[in-house]
């Protein structure tokens, strides 16, 4: 599968079959492959979609996250394995005086994820940046002694290779910022959530992004008061208000039939202010079809920045279901709990909400930061970290969103479980939420917004009274160089 020639860089959408080793695929996985054009009629397929990543020195989350004593204590994240997995490594070869020594690993090019990454020249348009380079480097900045992996994961086929590697290869952390639309309905089923639980059965822990998707999500029942098949909204009217700016954006709508598609058909529209069609989305739903998925994805043409109305039409179908609305890249005027996407709204991933690090004691959860409960009704996210960090990427301009936050919480795993190496990731996790600021009292559900509250590190008394072990030794300071100066760490002689 790497010797197959690939098109131009641009917008290609990939074609998933849920048959490995299919002739001429791209790539593949276990249980499915990857295609640049559809199948012959026959054979089942649907859209591979790419991840979205979650984006808008993390001196800044050393501070937040009350760090410092911790590197003073030499407690850097040595002996813990952490991976990045993420779409957009441009350049990361370029940092490696900032990433240190690191590997990269491919999974899309081989499902053994054996061959490094080419940073240098990414395969398709989504994959140009660095928002995986800015991930890495807030783990290198704080977790400087764990074993850091750089992993190539464009799409839910490669997702499944990584967590294989993952797992062979007995990785603690995972941490991903990127968000999978339209393969479930968002509730904790569905392959990625599968995924999910597979890491956490085999003692990975997924540190994934919340995701930046508060203003952009609606969820409700279908309602036709005026039996005219368009759905009918809450407050009265038949539109969904959608701000966008000039060049358009991208909706996902889905609806809760991902257990048996083709009982309902809805397509989609998006009008502007006079009324003129800006978008269409009317693919077949029909359990006859090569291809069904109960959900519409519809790309709007926005010639101004102006408000944009979409529009829910049922083609076909009985009873009630629940639909839901993801609107990428733009701002819905009505919104609703339950914004967090794949596979944040696993059970068994470790999901991350997002809040200022200046001033982060005092702070909200940002706007934009994602918040549950799931379409399932699970309390999400599970704890918040701080965004608006410095780095060679982003500069002083700050690293923001659940982008930033996920890293910076998932190199506070790497360094808890250094302290004691006894812990797994997951009571590492746990203990990071019962030390956590602004977190519920015994008894209390989670904060819709922050989870168990806002990441930040417990008193070190209890770790440093036990660094040496039940061995015993001497406790010495040994010098060392970290984040700016010299800084003290404990080290046990014999």
């Amino acid at each position: 599968m790497a010797d197959v020639e690939l098109p131009e860089v641009g917008v290609v959408d990939r074609i998933r079959v849920d048959v490995p080793d299919w002739p001429g695929a791209i790539s593949g996985s276990a249980t499915g492959s990857v295609l640049l054009e559809a199948p012959a009629a026959g054979t089942p397929w649907r859209i591979e979609e790419p991840p979205v990543v979650d984006g808008y020195f993390a001196e800044e989350a050393v501070e937040a996250m009350a760090m410092a004593p911790w590197a003073d204590a030499g407690f850097l994240g040595g002996g813990v394995r952490v991976a990045v997995f993420d779409v957009q490594w441009f350049n990361a070869a370029v940092l490696s005086e900032e990433l240190g020594d690191v590997e990269t690993h491919d999974c899309e090019l081989t499902r053994s994820c054996d061959v490094p990454m080419d940073t240098l020249r990414p395969r398709f348009s989504y994959e140009e940046g660095a928002h995986g380079v800015a991930c890495a480097e807030v783990i290198a900045d704080l977790a400087p002694e764990a074993e850091l992996h750089l992993v190539r994961v464009n799409g839910p086929t490669s997702f499944e290779n990584a967590v294989e590697w993952a797992l062979r290869n007995e990785v603690d952390v995972v941490s991903m910022s990127m968000s999978f639309f339209n393969n479930s309905f968002y509730d904790g089923s569905g392959a990625l959530a599968d995924s999910a639980g597979h890491l956490a059965e085999g003692g990975t822990l997924l540190v994934t992004s919340a995701g930046n998707y508060a203003q952009e999500h609606w969820i409700g029942p279908w309602d036709d008061v005026d039996h005219d098949e368009w759905m009918d909204f809450p407050w009265g009217g038949s539109y969904l208000p959608i701000y966008l700016s000039a060049g358009g954006a991208t909706a996902f709508v889905s609806w809760d039939e991902f257990w048996g598609c083709g009982r309902n058909d809805f397509d989609v529209v998006a009008v502007n202010r006079e009324g003129e069609i800006v978008g269409r989305a009317d693919d077949d739903q029909d359990l006859d079809a090569d291809q069904c998925a109960p959900v519409e994805r519809i790309s709007i043409r926005a010639e101004t920045e102006d408000w944009y109305w979409l529009r829910i039409h049922r083609r076909r179908g009985v009873g009630g279901v629940a639909l839901s609305v993801q609107a990428r890249g733009g701002h819905l005027y009505f919104t609703e709990p339950g914004g967090l996407a794949d596979p944040a709204s696993s059970v068994s991933a470790f999901s991350v909400g997002a809040v200022r690090a200046s001033g982060y004691a005092h702070n909200s959860a940002e706007s934009f930061s994602s918040f549950g409960p799931t379409h399932a009704g699970f309390y999400k996210p599970d704890i918040a970290g701080p965004d608006g960090l410095t780095s060679r990427i982003f500069g002083t301009n700050g690293f923001y969103g659940t982008s930033a936050s996920t890293p910076a919480v998932a190199a506070a795993v790497a360094v808890a479980m250094s302290a004691d190496p006894d812990a797994t990731p997951r009571e590492a996790a746990d203990r990071l939420v019962a030390s956590a600021l602004d977190g519920r009292s015994a008894g209390q559900p989670p904060d819709p917004w922050l989870g168990g509250g806002k990441a930040r590190f417990w008193s070190l008394d209890a770790e440093t009274e036990g660094a040496c072990g039940a061995g015993g030794g001497a406790m010495i300071v040994a010098p060392l160089l970290w984040w700016r100066g010299i800084r003290r760490r404990v080290v046990c002689r014999r």
